[in-house]
């Protein structure tokens, strides 16, 4: 159980890093355009998606908080803490 204790902490913290790299560009409003930026913004639109709609963009100036990310964040985080719950409570046999 510690290979997938291990797996599930390190792809939920790759996801958790790179939805918080879409927060800060999308909150300083980088380009788009720009290759790493618009790889970033690619790869964790599906990420996203689900939560599109859920509350509108808030633009203060010249920035922007985007609250479907911001709520991916909390949900994401939230699902891997309870499937490493749920192996904590799994024995060993």
């Amino acid at each position: 159980m510690g290979i997938a204790r291990t797996l599930i902490s390190a792809l939920v913290s790759i996801v958790e890093f790179l939805l918080s790299l879409r927060f800060v560009f999308k909150f300083f409003t980088v380009n788009a355009h720009a290759p790493f930026v618009a790889w970033l913004y690619d790869t964790t639109a599906p990420l996203v998606s689900p939560f599109v709609g859920i509350m509108p963009n808030l633009k203060l100036g010249e920035f922007v908080i985007d609250f479907s990310t911001l709520i991916a964040l909390i949900v994401y985080v939230l699902v891997g803490y309870f499937i490493l719950q749920m192996f904590s409570h799994v024995s060993p046999r």
